[in-house]
């Protein structure tokens, strides 16, 4: 039963996160710059609500001094290069498609996983995992500017991918060393403070509200909390990572509905279906 319930938080917080932020990313009055410094302030609160967790599972240190540095240190720039490639290139990339290209973390995890934490998955549910993400190569036609090449925003989503996979793995192995409530706060904190000394590098300011930031924030929060609680009551990164992406066929359901992006929605129909094959493999 909590296994069911955290997978139902984790597909409704999944979910509504990345379709508020593509809504308020393609408003008409928004000025889109300062994207760096958006996401720093989005990453903040995530941090500061990450102080709640202490409350839940106990705070405590454990394992190497430097191996706990070091995978902060993967923490802060993976989560960083996520963040700024994701919310700058989301503008023009549909819900949707962004949550499809962003599941590339999946065989990253997946890999990573398998090389550094002793998680594995069966034969039958690797092959489900490339099959869903054969949904990229269907829904992706609107970026392809050449024959193997897409243009800079689908690349930079994609890049936000593979960062995020770096990122979880990275996340998780704290989580293995030092416990599942100062693991995760590591994380969150590298990230922010990364993101904070890339704002003072590039003196990057953005247009957005205090309340805009504020409601992406929380959403993201409960995205990222509903992620650690799915790893810490299954336990196993690689299981979770392909199972989640069933995500993808709710977010092209709910963003055509919702963002009424519908073009080309035949072909991105057949995405999700080869998308849900995948899942039923897994």
């Amino acid at each position: 039963m909590a296994i069911a319930i955290a997978y139902l938080f984790y597909f409704i917080a999944a979910s509504a996160s990345p379709l508020q932020r593509r809504w308020l990313a393609t408003r008409e009055d928004r000025i889109h710059d300062g994207q760096i410094h958006f996401a720093s302030r989005v990453a903040l609160i995530i941090a500061v609500l990450g102080l709640l967790l202490p409350f839940f599972s106990p705070f405590y240190l454990a394992g190497s001094t430097w191996y706990l540095i070091v995978l902060a240190l993967i923490c802060g720039t993976a989560g960083a290069t996520y963040f700024i490639s994701m919310y700058s290139s989301q503008r023009h990339v549909e819900a949707g498609v962004t949550t499809l290209v962003n599941n590339i973390y999946t065989p990253v995890t997946i890999i990573l996983a398998t090389l550094f934490l002793s998680e594995r998955l069966d034969p039958i549910q690797i092959a489900g995992t490339a099959l869903l993400l054969t949904g990229l190569v269907i829904v992706s036609k609107k970026h392809k500017v050449g024959k193997i090449k897409y243009d800079k925003y689908f690349m930079m989503m994609l890049l936000s991918g593979v960062a995020l996979g770096v990122l979880l793995t990275a996340e998780r192995a704290l989580q293995k060393a030092t416990g599942f409530t100062a693991g995760t706060l590591f994380s969150w904190w590298s990230q922010f403070i990364f993101l904070a000394i890339i704002v003072f590098i590039t003196k990057s300011k953005s247009k957005y509200s205090k309340k805009d930031i504020s409601i992406t924030g929380g959403l993201r929060f409960l995205q990222a909390l509903s992620w650690v609680v799915l790893i810490f009551v299954v336990g196993n990164l690689s299981l979770v990572s392909a199972v989640t992406t069933f995500k993808v066929v709710i977010i092209f359901i709910a963003a055509a509905i919702f963002l009424n992006e519908r073009e080309d929605l035949p072909r991105k129909i057949v995405g999700s279906l080869v998308a849900l094959a995948g899942l039923l493999l897994m």
